[in-house]
């Protein structure tokens, strides 16, 4: 089978655009942990972009590497490079729709969507639409409204933040009208961002895999996230803790996959556990997350593989040997 991986970071996203760094750090620790999955499955033909910036990182000579000049368009090319293909991988931001606009080429073509349904897709892209659809569900949400839509007086503790972001870019921390007033002035189009209350209590999510409207958690990872003036920022993941909740977690993940059809593969859920309460649902990313990075070496758990095989078969991730408890990553 031929499988066409496309990362968007350092596969051309940005190919005509000054790379982010604080998103390309991340894109390549994704790529090279899913090409590590792959490359032992010798049933695919791996074909890989890249940016024509990364011209420095390696890979194994059985894959075929298409590069994107500063001059090409991924909206030109990606599209006519899936008609040679059985299978593609995306692995792509929220941000302008990017993944749901992939997710949408790939079935338009008739080719297998190795990832979420668009329409899954669409709805994960939109934090807002995710908190509310899970809460029309009965599942437990950290309230959200729409930015442009907030009337209250500005009192306690807030997050603002894009309703299409990735990681912590563009978050906000928000603690009096001062702050408040000052973010509102760097934010242009408000519609198009949330407030939420700031919930005390640890930052986890979820690595999952999702199959017809079942769910299958792998590991509980904890997000270790700073505020430095205002911004938050991701300073590590640690993979695979510890944690006597994962039988709430996994009823948790199986109400997600009722809720939302059409959530396929890998998925990364996060959420904030508070202190003798119910975890609340922050955000779903339908698509590798960073804790993807570490699940093999801290579970001895080939996630590729079990992607794969799920083609086929139902969702069964074996450990393929006895491995550190946890990793930490970043």
């Amino acid at each position: 089978m031929k499988l066409l991986i496309f990362e968007f970071i350092t596969g051309g996203g940005f190919s005509q655009q000054e790379l982010p760094k604080s998103l390309l750090n991340e894109g390549r620790l994704m790529l090279d942990a899913l090409i590590a999955d792959l490359i032992c499955i010798e049933s695919l033909d791996l074909t890989l972009l890249l940016d024509w910036r990364c011209q420095h990182i390696v890979f194994p000579d059985k894959i075929n590497i298409i590069w994107v000049s500063k001059t090409q368009s991924i909206d030109d090319l990606l599209p006519n490079l899936i008609d040679d293909v059985d299978l593609v991988w995306p692995i792509a931001p929220e941000i302008d729709q990017a993944l749901t606009k992939i997710s949408i080429w790939v079935e338009s073509k008739g080719k297998r969507l190795v990832n979420s349904s668009s329409k899954a897709v669409e709805i994960c892209s939109d934090k807002l639409l995710t908190i509310q659809t899970l809460h029309n569900n009965g599942l437990p949400v950290v309230t959200s409204t729409q930015l442009d839509r907030f009337v209250k007086t500005m009192a306690g503790e807030w997050v603002i933040k894009p309703k299409d972001g990735a990681g912590c870019l563009d978050s906000y921390f928000i603690t009096n009208q001062h702050e408040f007033d000052r973010a509102l002035s760097l934010i242009s189009q408000p519609e198009n961002y949330i407030i939420q209350p700031y919930r005390q209590g640890e930052s986890l999510s979820l690595s999952c895999l999702f199959k017809d409207g079942k769910a299958e958690l792998i590991c509980c990872n904890r997000q270790q996230v700073s505020i430095n003036k205002g911004v938050f920022e991701l300073k590590a993941c640690e993979v695979n803790i510890s944690t006597n909740q994962l039988e709430r977690y996994q009823k948790l993940i199986d109400k997600a996959a009722q809720s939302i059809s059409g959530l396929w593969g890998y998925v990364g859920i996060d959420l904030i556990q508070p202190d003798n309460s119910d975890p609340l649902i922050l955000e779903i990313n339908p698509r590798l997350t960073t804790s993807y990075v570490g699940i093999y070496p801290a579970t001895g758990i080939n996630i590729g593989r079990a992607v794969i095989d799920m083609l086929g078969g139902d969702v069964k991730p074996q450990k393929t040997k006895d491995l550190p408890y946890n990793i930490d990553l970043l």
